[in-house]
């Protein structure tokens, strides 16, 4: 209806209300007057639309009126609320930022990400492999690759003491463009920027580091600097806000991939074929799926095969060859989360617990609204009897409630805030980086929004149900509606479910709990306490053979010379660090069965790390100096006439675990053995086993161990190695002066990280600890909870029974007689609670057993404990009231109308 028209109508109403006509007839009239029958049709359909949003306000005014006249009872529900909505809220914060959110690029969903398989989507490629796809396929309208370089020391040219470390991700020149990523400074890199090897040393850096390092400085692009010791050239900054494409992984700076040599000086043979270390994204054409672009990947892929020389048919031990070289496509929106895999489970079982605390937070509210709406039965009654319809008072409990859960979900969104910030720090770094962004976004603030109308339902419309049918008689008279004994409600349903829901919680709980404590008890092989790991890799800075191993030598005859220092050695992988290195060998007279396959994990260290790790020689010795060669790897090319070559090398040796000489030399002395590297067995080629020791477990305390080989560190090492060092004290007050002895042996190699070896074996059960200690705690929650809510319903029992109380004790009924009878009810209660949760418990623990260790889901100790636990703490929690029906005094309870 217009203006114009809404005026005359007025107008026309108030004549006709003058002349005596009912209001609602003058309107009518007016309107069929001014604007005929259409008119009034839709000014009936503005009139309901009108009514209904002046309903709903009134009903939330309402609402908020009646909260303030009982700021007790509102202050204690929108707590609870909001504990349970903020918990919520948080651990889906905390699954959105990792698992959900997209790239900030352009049409992110147009975005895939090549692997050979859906089970392996954190597979390597070459560069060989990318530049196949990126000029063979006809799906995409652009493909990139990019990988990672770690740390590298950063300087900028003509400042002293500019040096820091940085990361850096090394990317094709497609990159920018395929993502459509503009710059905020100067330019990106593009294809051209990437075609012939040390032609390009090329770098944009990122807008927060730009801001950061450079303040912002806007004539950045053409600034020198060095990197690992070679010249750059920053041409750009990205723009805000775009962090990568790997989730968690913030890079300071990209460089092309031209320049890996550059950036990992010491690398070799880094762009063959079998070199894979890069990610492969693409950007689908428009009108091209990915399920019409994955059958044209599996035939690139299965072409990339057949043109490598060195691809053998498949042996017979190689079950899944076909699974593990099947090319597809997976869903590249997210990136490239290389923690989803440690994260997602754990953080899948979090929810459901804690959307459980939720259900047990609506029940407790549930029975309080339900008590609240018992005192205002005289209020209800009164309504329904002058004519108030069932369905309008229902609608105004329910707005009620729905007011409370909003509040309640405002206040759990200042919970979430605070509380994701908590829960990140009880994962391993590796699993979720302190630094990721966690402010919410519209799927959080969705998520907020549906749990508060989901909890406002719950909450309210069996209260309002229930109190919209009371006996009208008696509430009029302010009786009990229920009278004579007291029967199975609602209310006591409610707490049967908060008990049987708590008494699961409490038994997953405890079987987190049980498992983290055998992971902690478990002994390793190796003595973690009193070990310092520190990582530095001068191969990165360019130095080469003799020069390496010189620097370490060097190295490390100071840093035993450091009070406190007990032993220092080498390691190319340290115990539980995520590293693994395996090789295919053969043992001298072992016959390896044709589907067995043919490798060992093998680790290269130098003499002195078994004792510095603990780990003891059953047989045998340890390495020693000579047994190293008299260079290592790459050593330098010696032309005639300038130099002598240098000595002959000592014969391979080797020391293997008990594992190995277990399975390949069973029954037999295994010193003096041999195996060589490969499939086949070359005496030419052998390594001479020296020693046996003691198992560990090396590469993940869940797992089987497996047979192990440790050959010299200077033998085959080209990678950088790190530095075991075993203290008298706490290894962290020697850090300081090893970081010195690094910085003199060499002021230039920064020190890439330092960590006790106790943090690493720490890290490793991270996800446990996280697991268990939040179930806990929100399983306690949950306890505290039940208890409420059955303290809640025993207290306002006696108090509805408080007269009949008073007969019972003036007919001379001993106080323990009325302590059971009361009491009875509780453990009812309980029983039925306790009854329903252990079956619960039994069938949903069987879906955690792959978190367990060291017990089963079905644990009686578990089950026993948390049963025991449950009853003592609902007991008391029924206990306090019955005792207060002990002190009944007769005379006033039968004074009480």
């Amino acid at each position: 209806m217009g203006d114009e028209l809404r005026f005359h109508v007025e107008q026309q109403t108030a004549v006709n209300v003058a002349a005596g006509m009912p209001r609602e007839e003058a309107r009518r009239q007016a309107v069929l007057q001014f604007g005929g029958a259409e008119s009034v049709k839709e000014d009936c359909r503005e009139q309901r639309s009108g009514f209904w949003l002046e309903t709903l306000w009134s009903d939330m005014r309402y609402g908020v009126r009646m909260m303030a006249r009982s700021p007790g009872f509102t202050i204690v529900a929108i707590l609870t609320l909001a504990l349970g909505i903020g918990a919520n809220t948080a651990i889906f914060t905390l699954i959105n930022t990792v698992l959900l959110k997209p790239l900030p690029v352009i049409h992110a969903e147009q975005l895939v990400n090549f692997a050979i398989n859906p089970d392996q989507p954190q597979a390597h490629f070459s560069n060989p492999d990318f530049e196949y796809v990126r000029d063979h396929n006809h799906s995409f309208s652009g493909v990139m690759a990019v990988g990672g370089a770690g740390q590298v020391a950063f300087e900028v040219g003509g400042e002293s003491g500019s040096a820091q470390l940085i990361a850096v991700s090394i990317v094709s020149g497609e990159y920018f463009d395929v993502l459509g990523v503009v710059p905020a400074a100067g330019r990106v890199l593009h294809p051209e920027d990437n075609t012939t090897e040390g032609a390009h040393p090329y770098a944009v850096i990122d807008y927060s580091f730009w801001q950061r390092r450079f303040g912002g400085d806007p004539n950045i692009a053409g600034r020198k600097v060095m990197m690992n010791g070679s010249p750059f050239t920053i041409v750009g900054v990205s723009r805000a806000g775009f962090t990568g494409t790997a989730i968690g992984r913030h890079p300071d700076a990209y460089v092309p991939i031209m320049q890996y040599r550059d950036i990992r000086r010491g690398a070799r043979d880094w762009n063959t074929r079998h070199q894979w270390w890069l990610n492969i994204f693409a950007r689908l054409k428009p009108g091209v799926s990915m399920a019409v672009a994955t059958p044209e990947m599996d035939v690139i892929w299965k072409q990339i095969l057949a043109r490598d020389p060195e691809e053998k048919p498949p042996a017979a031990y190689d079950k899944d060859y076909a699974a593990r070289n099947c090319g597809t496509l997976l869903p590249g929106s997210g990136g490239y989360n290389y923690i989803r895999q440690n994260i997602q489970k754990p953080l899948v079982v979090l929810m459901i617990v804690v959307a459980l605390v939720l259900l047990i937070a609506c029940a407790n509210v549930a029975n309080l609204m339900l008590a609240r709406a018992t005192a205002r039965q005289r209020e209800i009654a009164i309504r329904l009897a002058i004519g108030a319809g069932r369905a309008r008072l229902i609608a105004q409990l329910v707005t009620e409630s729905l007011v409370m859960a909003v509040i309640g979900g405002i206040a759990g969104i200042g919970i979430a805030w605070w509380g994701v910030r908590l829960l990140v720090k009880f994962f391993p770094r590796q699993s979720v980086p302190y630094d990721f962004d966690f402010a919410p976004d519209w799927r959080v603030l969705a998520f907020s929004f549906g749990a508060c109308l989901l909890v406002g339902l719950l909450c309210g419309i069996a209260p309002a149900i229930q109190s919209t049918r009371p006996n009208l008689t008696a509430a009029l008279k302010s009786e009990s509606a229920a009278g004579g004994r007291i029967r199975f409600d609602t209310r006591r349903a409610l707490v049967v479910l908060q008990v049987a829901l708590s008494l699961l919680l409490l038994i997953g709980a405890g079987l987190f709990v049980r498992t983290l404590s055998n992971l902690e008890s478990l002994n390793p092989g190796f003595q973690r306490e009193s070990v310092l790991l520190v990582d530095t890799d001068p191969k990165a800075l360019g130095y080469k053979g003799p020069q390496t191993r010189d620097f370490y030598d060097r190295l490390i005859g100071k840093i035993r010379a450091i009070p406190n220092v007990r032993s220092a050695s080498l390691a190319n992988i340290t115990p539980l660090s995520g590293s693994q290195m395996n090789n295919w060998i053969s043992v001298e007279g072992y016959v390896r069965p044709a589907d067995e396959r043919p490798s060992v994990h093998v680790n290269d260290v130098s003499d002195d790390y078994f004792a510095t790790l603990g780990i003891p020689i059953v047989a045998g010795r340890d390495f020693r100096p000579e047994d190293n060669p008299a260079t290592s790897p790459d050593p330098p090319k010696v032309k005639a006439g300038e130099n002598e070559p240098p000595l002959p090398a000592p014969a391979p040796v080797a020391i293997v675990t008990e594992a190995f000489a277990k399975k390949y030399l069973a029954g037999q002395n295994p010193i003096g053995k041999h195996f060589t590297q490969g499939e086949k067995f070359d005496m030419a080629k052998a390594f001479e086993i020296v020693g046996v020791v003691k198992d560990a477990n090396y590469f993940d305390l869940r797992k089987k161990i497996e047979p192990m080989a440790y050959m010299p560190v200077w033998r085959f090492n080209a990678y950088g190695a790190t530095l075991c060092v075993r203290t008298v004290g706490k290894p962290e007050l020697v850090t300081n002066a090893i970081r010195r002895e690094i910085a003199a042996t060499d002021a230039a190699i920064p020190v890439l990280d330092t960590e006790t070896l106790a943090e690493q074996f720490d890290d490793n059960i991270a996800n446990e600890r996280a697991i268990s200690t939040l179930c806990g705690f929100f399983g306690g929650l949950a306890v505290v909870l039940a208890a409420i809510g059955l303290y809640g319903v025993m207290a306002y029992t006696v108090t509805r029974r408080y007269r009949e109380i008073g007969i019972r004790m003036a007919l001379g009924a001993e106080p323990g007689r009325v302590l059971w009878l009361v009491l009875q009810d509780t453990a009812w209660m309980i029983g039925i609670g306790a009854a329903i949760g252990l079956p619960a418990a039994f069938g949903a623990t069987r879906l955690i057993k792959s978190f367990l260790f060291g017990l089963t889901p079905q644990d009686p100790m578990s089950i026993v404990l948390a049963t025991i636990g449950l009853m003592i703490v609902t007991g008391l929690a029924g206990y306090l009231p019955a005792r207060r029906a002990t002190r009944v005094d007769p005379l006033v309870a039968l004074r009480q109308e």
